[in-house]
């Protein structure tokens, strides 16, 4: 357990999503990739990242796959089952498994907020109150997903009525979540409900309960978004003001990671470490290539075949490596100007968004097009990676050895190439266009 009491420090692990399938027209499941995939695709990804650790959340592993019969989380999608095995529960369990052996927890991708009316559970939502209303009393279906209404669950009247303690027992009961450690849920946004009114603040309230019920069953809760709910909600929940508000964000100390690192304010990412919040790929540029992120994965497995592999691996030397780095180093102050943003961390680096540079005392760490840093989850390693090539030597910050073995990355493994030496603090390197190197110490 981690110092905030988290089963995972989410700044030296990846935290990725892997979107399995969705409902087809046909009351059936659209299946992008199964469990026999996954592995595979898990294999290639831990040794295109170096083995460093990972948490892949599965989306669309319940019932027909993504946004489907929700509030249940009670069945593993049956088309996703190995020919062989009998039940799609048991290749479930053997993926968890077998993903251990490269670095990898496989968990999953739920949500608490969502209900549809082909849900077992949803007679017992509606005889409790427990889904958003209308200002005339009637449950409100806010949004549609898959061709399906969808309503809004309220949390204040779940949670006081015993059903999240009931669903959510009944998961663990038939979802081998608990090992886990960790689970993601999507969209856990608190929406003011009409008639009788439920505040966002009482919806806050029980929200914070659910998330240290789910905590107190060993379980860390990683989230979309870090939310900033406020009073315009009345008018139409929420939808639109999620980025200004007079409630605080309720989730920092209770949700150490989220998808998106949006709504959060510059003065609230220096005021909390890394370790307490951090997040994924930033939807602001600025913010991204200021402070990075863990990359997503989903958004390029689905490619066909290994067309994923050159783009993740660029995106792991480019993004993940740069998050890792600046993970390890106090947030010191921010700036904005019509360029973008700035950041200072502690020993005197700068993360500039308007050139997409990480300088370390006046030394660029990383470019556009290249980076040269230390894999800060492993010592005496380094990870070079450009766009263009390269051939010559390069500053190269905090290494202790003088003499270094290169290989290439690969998904297959690890490719040695050649020795090299450190003088004077530069390296002599040679690399073809979009290969990604690693710098080893020779012992």
């Amino acid at each position: 357990m981690t110092e905030y009491g988290f089963n995972f420090d989410y700044t030296k692990t990846m935290m990725m999503k892997m979107f399995l399938a969705v409902p087809d027209k046909d009351g059936g499941s659209n299946v992008k990739i199964n469990f026999e995939r996954a592995l595979d695709i898990i294999k290639k990804t831990d040794a295109l990242t170096l083995g460093v650790p990972k948490i892949i959340y599965l989306v669309g592993w319940q019932y027909n796959g993504h946004d489907n019969r929700y509030p249940d989380l009670f069945e593993v999608n049956k088309a996703l089952k190995r020919p062989d095995d009998a039940t799609a529960l048991d290749s479930l369990v053997w993926l968890m498994e077998e993903s251990k052996r490269f670095n990898t927890t496989v968990s999953f991708h739920v949500n608490f907020t969502d209900a549809y009316t082909d849900s077992e559970q949803f007679t017992d939502y509606l005889s409790a109150g427990a889904l958003i209303r209308k200002p005339d009393g009637t449950p409100d279906p806010i949004e549609e997903y898959n061709d399906k209404e969808c309503y809004k669950i309220s949390f204040y009247e779940e949670w006081n009525s015993g059903l999240f303690r009931r669903r959510f027992e009944r998961f663990l009961a038939s979802i081998p979540a608990a090992q886990t450690g960790t689970i993601h849920v999507d969209n856990f946004q608190c929406y003011y409900n009409n008639a009788p009114e439920v505040d966002i603040a009482d919806a806050q309230k029980a929200r914070s309960s659910i998330i240290d019920y789910v905590r107190s069953r060993g379980l860390d809760i990683t989230s979309e978004l870090a939310y900033r709910e406020g009073p315009d909600g009345r008018d139409n929940y929420n939808k639109y003001c999620r980025t200004h508000s007079v409630y605080p964000i309720d989730i920092i100390g209770r949700i150490p990671a989220v998808w998106w690192i949006t709504n959060v304010r510059d003065e609230e990412y220096l005021a909390y470490p890394p370790q307490q919040l951090t997040g994924g790929m930033p939807g602001d540029p600025a913010f991204l290539y200021t402070f990075y992120g863990n990359i997503q994965g989903e958004h390029l497995w689905g490619a066909e075949g290994d067309a994923w592999i050159a783009p993740f691996l660029r995106e792991f030397c480019m993004i993940q490596l740069p998050y890792f780095y600046l993970c390890d180093h106090k947030r010191e102050g921010i700036e904005n100007d019509e360029s973008g943003k700035t950041a200072f961390f502690s020993d005197g680096i700068i993360s500039r968004s308007a050139d997409e540079t990480i300088s370390k005392n006046g030394i660029t760490l990383k470019d556009a097009h290249s980076v040269l840093l230390p894999l800060t989850i492993r010592p005496d390693i380094y990870v070079f990676y450009s766009d263009n090539g390269f051939n010559g030597s390069r500053e190269i910050t905090e290494c202790t050895f003088t003499r270094a073995k290169v290989s290439k990355i690969t998904s297959g493994g690890i490719e040695p190439l050649y020795e090299t030496t450190i003088t004077d603090g530069r390296i002599s390197l040679r690399a073809n266009a979009r290969d990604a190197l690693l710098i080893e110490k020779i012992v």
